[in-house]
């Protein structure tokens, strides 16, 4: 699995890099101490990688698919909180670090695709960090790239207009709408599946 790990990790190098914000010889140091202690799985569309209620102690980087994150409210609505695609990882922080003290997650992960992943042991992530400071660099620059993606999910939610979160959502994910279903988009965007059918209509040219 290592040299696998490594190849498919080379796929998304470039993307990575950017996104994060990290130097080439960071980013291959990192990926060679943590290749070891990867496993390679798969996901049908619908399945659940993180479960609410149950504390969170795997996370998960994907090679192929798309998952979506989210949680349910007290009146039982489905709340989506961000989407994953391939080259992305896919975690709660928040649920990752309180199933330390034996807390449930209060974010499910489910796969809006099938998805294939690559899943490590949190607690596995953290002896690294202990034991190598090259893990613990790389990991506050992930640690960054996620705060600043909260914030944009957070900044889309903030807009009154459905048509404005619609834009927002398009430039924050680019390619993505076409790949889940309309539902969870509807329900990142804070409307009703039928108010999404509708301004999706709206944008059509009349015949």
């Amino acid at each position: 699995m290592p040299d696998v790990f490594l190849q498919q990790r080379e796929e998304f190098s470039a993307y990575t890099m950017s996104r994060v914000g990290v130097s080439r010889e960071l980013f291959d140091e990192f990926n060679r101490l943590l290749a070891p202690h990867v496993t390679q799985v798969q996901f049908r569309k619908g399945d659940y990688l993180q479960r609410a209620g149950v504390p969170a102690t795997v996370a998960y980087w994907l090679y192929r698919g798309v998952a979506r994150r989210g949680m349910l409210t007290k009146d039982g609505n489905d709340v989506t909180m961000a989407f994953s695609a391939e080259g992305d990882s896919c975690g709660s922080h928040h649920d990752l670090l309180a199933a330390a003290d034996g807390q449930p997650a209060q974010e499910f992960i489910v796969a809006e695709t099938a998805v294939t992943a690559v899943r490590v042991e949190w607690a596995a992530l953290a002896r690294l960090r202990e034991e190598h400071s090259i893990m613990r660099e790389y990991y506050l620059k992930v640690s960054e790239h996620s705060i600043r993606r909260y914030s944009q999910s957070c900044l889309i939610r903030s807009m009154t207009s459905a048509n404005c979160r619609l834009a927002a959502f398009r430039e924050q994910y680019p390619g993505l709408e076409h790949r889940i279903s309309q539902k969870s988009l509807a329900s990142f965007l804070g409307i009703t599946p039928q108010y999404m059918s509708t301004l999706l209509r709206q944008e059509r040219p009349e015949d």
